[in-house]
């Protein structure tokens, strides 16, 4: 099965606390919260949640169901510069737990990240969860 991706809201509203922190934004400023489900071969495998700038892209719900939030960034003309995660583990909470399929308290492996454009402005915080059962990630390191 080709994997597809449920958008569960996309709605404007005030930024949580870590989301303002990471987009320099004033506390309780407004930001566009997306809460996406991804599936793969039928299974659902990842919660992800992402925070944007107020007006930094008009997007719908059938756009997100079509394309990668950064391929519609990226048409929107938002130059992805550079990136910083981190990545963890936790348990799953039971509304994750339920969302994903697992049984609660099941392992989640855990991503934060905030990206950044060419002039250096943080213009996308997310926090996913993966089923540790189904997902792995793979990295490579660089020299500088």
């Amino acid at each position: 099965q080709q994997p597809r991706t449920d958008v569960l809201s996309l709605s404007p509203l005030a930024a949580p606390d870590e989301a303002a922190v990471a987009l320099a934004l004033p506390a309780g400023a407004a930001v566009l919260a997306i809460e996406r489900l991804r599936y793969a071969q039928g299974e659902p495998l990842a919660l992800m949640r992402n925070y944007l700038p107020a007006g930094l892209l008009r997007i719908t719900a059938e756009d997100l169901r079509g394309r990668g939030l950064y391929q519609l960034m990226r048409a929107a003309g938002v130059n992805l510069r550079l990136a910083d995660q981190t990545i963890g583990a936790r348990r799953a909470t039971a509304a994750e737990a339920k969302t994903l399929g697992e049984p609660r308290g099941a392992p989640l492996l855990t991503m934060a990240r905030t990206a950044y454009d060419d002039a250096g402005r943080a213009v996308e915080y997310g926090q996913h969860a993966y089923r540790a059962s189904l997902y792995s990630f793979e990295l490579t390191l660089v020299a500088r």
